[in-house]
């Protein structure tokens, strides 16, 4: 086994020794008691591949450090899972990123076939941030789940090209150099950057877990207000941290997080749009008229003419001014939700000025944002 260390300065990061995170885990736990770890393996299966490097990163006064844990040969993987199970002593909470899913049972694993005590897995607290941010990637506009995007969104720009799968071919490649005492340092620098690059993400990305927060924060005051074009809310609160944060959401509603404000502003649509009816089973279908009616009026029509309503067919279309919405379901038992069709997950709520005088309306439009 070979150890590897990096060292970053904070002035270089985003970080929480350098500002007042009010929020989980830093409201919870101090800088110093967070590791941040990753793993690498040679396949997916822990009965038919092995670890061949775990790495650590965690806040020691004013830096951060990151410790690699690397096989050089075919006979470390018990060391370095041994070693990695001593380091946790030092630590109060784990973070990885779908560790929940991979990392941690790959490791449980090993454990049972090297005869290692995982007590200090098992009893440490654990943030899988993939689990607790992955909902938030289409509020922010990410193409997908990965850790990489996230890191994209917080901004940094990886020198890592591969992802895990890739490294596989890699490792190999460089252990038969090795065998056969071939120049293999290059090799060497790909896969120690790949990690100790997840490393230095997954703390960055950890600043993200403000997001939580937002859903409950509680709201002092709303004010609203609207043009032709938009309605604009404010929202007095108090923010987890010191934090100014903006983005648009794929619906058009731009979120503005700064101080003790909240501000959205959100585009009003003149549309045509569809609301369907949840009782469909109760409407008939009038095959001439291409139109539906009520069954208690059907009853007075020939049954040649008319049919049972199928659900897309069950609708009434509105032109007029709407609202973009997230979640239809929080609106839905209060005023109707209207769609574009049937099979459209794109929904909206028709503009009424009466709205901007309600504060429980206001109030669940910003809690429904996601």
């Amino acid at each position: 086994m070979q150890i590897y260390e990096h060292l970053f300065e904070i002035e270089t990061m985003i970080s929480p020794l350098e500002k007042d995170w009010n929020f989980y885990p830093y409201n919870v736990f101090a800088p110093e008691q967070l590791c941040f770890f990753d793993i690498e393996t040679t396949g997916l299966s822990p009965e038919t591949s092995s670890i061949y490097m775990i790495g650590i990163g965690f806040y020691e006064n004013n830096i951060f450090r990151v410790i690699q844990l690397f096989a050089d040969d075919y006979n470390s993987e018990k060391l370095i899972i041994q070693t990695f199970l001593d380091y946790l002593s030092n630590f109060s909470l784990l973070l990885q990123y779908n560790g929940n899913s991979f990392d941690v049972p790959f490791i449980r694993t090993k454990c049972k076939h090297h005869k290692l005590d995982p007590s200090p897995l098992n009893e440490i607290k654990h943030l899988d941030l993939y689990v607790a941010l992955r909902g938030f990637a289409g509020l922010l506009g990410l193409p997908n789940k990965k850790l990489k995007s996230f890191e994209q969104y917080v901004g940094l720009d990886r020198d890592d090209t591969y992802n895990g799968g890739e490294l596989i071919q890699v490792y190999s490649e460089y252990m038969q150099k090795k065998i056969m005492h071939k120049e293999n340092e290059h090799l060497l620098k790909l896969l120690l950057l790949h990690n100790y690059e997840d490393i230095t993400g997954l703390s960055q990305v950890a600043s993200l877990m403000f997001l939580k927060e937002l859903d409950n924060l509680p709201i002092n005051h709303i004010k609203s207000e609207y043009t032709q074009d938009a309605v604009n809310i404010t929202y007095e609160c108090s923010l987890p941290a010191d934090y100014s944060f903006s983005l648009t959401t794929a619906k058009g509603i731009i979120c503005n997080w700064s101080n003790s404000t909240i501000t959205l502003t959100i585009p009003i649509r003149e549309l045509t749009l569809k609301y369907y009816f949840s009782d469909y089973k109760d409407y008939y279908y009038l095959i001439k008229e291409d139109k539906v009616i009520h069954k208690s009026v059907a009853v007075y029509t020939d049954s040649k003419v008319r049919r049972k309503a199928k659900k897309s067919e069950c609708f009434v279309a509105k032109t007029g001014l709407f609202l973009p919405v997230d979640k239809h379901g929080c609106f839905s038992l209060t005023m109707h939700v209207f769609k574009d069709d049937y099979t459209s997950k794109e929904y909206y709520i028709e503009f009424k000025e009466s709205l901007l005088n309600d504060p429980d309306f206001l109030e669940t439009y910003y809690r429904q944002i996601r």
